[in-house]
Parts: structure tokens; C-alpha cells; sequence
């Protein structure tokens, strides 16, 4: 294990983990994929509106039907065709939105700026309520695993201002 030395308020040096360090950028990490995907999503919802696009997406859906079943690809296909334009104008500027604040989150927690702790710690607590509804509202355990790894994701930013602190 690499030690990593520094002060603490009294100017005697104790000695902590870098581990610690290896989580903070694992959630960057993590943060800056989540972006990533929101900006594919958001330019997928903005190229919809673009009716060859749409058909392509629809045949794609129709194509995919074998891998998914009949059933999931005709969900996809209808709900797809029941978006109107302003509806996938709105889900692409929110999901941007989104991206820009994981991106920020995660460049700030590689940097291991506390501001990007505390903000992380903000947003990330903020979406437990939804993830919580979305679960009872069905079980499943991409729902489960996404409330789980946003809960630690929190604790661990949590107890780790408040290491900072004593």
C-alpha cells in the first residue's frame, strides 16, 4: 500500500492511503462516463427529428426484434413514433444538461477539488428519492444497482468531507 504523506491542522504529519485517492478518481471516472452516454443520448433525441434518421431508428428497432423480442422491440418502435418534436427537443437539451453536470462533477473530483465533492454530494443525494420510487414502482436490479452505487457514491463523499473536517 502507498502512503501519501500530509498535515493535519496541528502541523504534525500523519500518513493516509492513496487508495483514497483511486476512489475519488473512480467516480470521476464513473461521472465522466455517465456524460458521455447523456451526450449520445441527447444527440440521438436531436437527429430523431430528422425523419430519415427516425426511419432508420424505427428499422433498427424492427431488426433488433430478434436479439430483444417481439415485445420490447415493438415498445421501442411506439414509443419511439409517439415522441413529438418537441418532446425529443426537450429530452436532448436536458440530457446536455445533465452531461454537463457530470462532466463537471468529474473533472472537478479528478482534480479532487472539495467543491466538486460538495456538489457531487448535492446532486447525486438529489436523484435518491426518484431512484428510490422507480424501485418500489418495479424491482429490478439495474434499479437496485444504480440506487446502490449512487448511495455509496454519497457515503463515501460524505465521510470523506468529513475526515477532511476533524
Amino acid at each position: 500500500m502507498v502512503l501519501k504523506k500530509s498535515s493535519d491542522r496541528h502541523g504534525a504529519s500523519k500518513h493516509r492511503p492513496q487508495s483514497r485517492e483511486g476512489v475519488l478518481r473512480t467516480i470521476a471516472v464513473f461521472k465522466l462516463v455517465k456524460a458521455l452516454l447523456l451526450i449520445g443520448v441527447a444527440l440521438g433525441c436531436l437527429n430523431l427529428l430528422n425523419p430519415a434518421t427516425a426511419d432508420t431508428a424505427d428499422r433498427w428497432a424492427s431488426t433488433l426484434s430478434w436479439r430483444f423480442g417481439p415485445r420490447a422491440a415493438s415498445a421501442v418502435q411506439e414509443r419511439l413514433s409517439s415522441l413529438q418534436p418537441s418532446e425529443l427537443k426537450v429530452a436532448g437539451i436536458v440530457a446536455f444538461l445533465y452531461a454537463a453536470l457530470f462532466a463537471v462533477e468529474g473533472v472537478g473530483l479528478w482534480m479532487s477539488k472539495r467543491w466538486a465533492e460538495y456538489l457531487t454530494i448535492i446532486a447525486t443525494s438529489s436523484f435518491v428519492p426518484f431512484e428510490i420510487y422507480e424501485l418500489m414502482r418495479q424491482v429490478s436490479w439495474q434499479r437496485g444497482a444504480a440506487l446502490g452505487i449512487n448511495l455509496f457514491v454519497v457515503g463515501y463523499l460524505v465521510w470523506k468531507v468529513r475526515q477532511r473536517a476533524t
